[in-house]
């Protein structure tokens, strides 16, 4: 397993007590989304995502550049605050991905629907 996978994986594991804590009955009332984003140095683009856009998954789609996390994500940093994604309001987490030699390899996103 190669650094930035290892990185995603802790980031994946360290989220995962938090889900646990969720109770199914809150669960079903409030479905957290979840997103892994490739950067290829000019968009991020969703490669494995729960978000949905006209009834279909959302993967393959960039981060609107407009957006106040990408332009977080463009400088290394995480963001938290509100985000529209596909007509959708919610209470949002994104952080960056960087790999050893300090390049910005992806991102990785956690939305509450608000």
């Amino acid at each position: 397993m190669h650094k930035p996978s290892l990185r995603l994986f802790v980031i994946l594991a360290l989220l995962l007590p938090v889900a646990a804590l969720v109770s199914s009955a809150a669960w079903a009332e409030t479905k957290l989304e979840a997103t892994i984003f490739s950067y290829d140095g000019k968009d991020f683009v969703r490669t494995e995502t729960t978000l949905m856009a006209a009834g279909q998954s959302a993967a393959s789609t960039k981060l609107d550049p407009g957006s106040a996390a990408y332009k977080a994500l463009a400088a290394k940093h995480s963001y938290t605050g509100p985000a529209t994604l596909f007509g959708k309001d919610y209470q949002s987490y994104y952080a960056p991905l960087v790999g050893d030699d300090g390049q910005l390899t992806g991102a990785v996103f956690v939305g509450v629907p608000k």
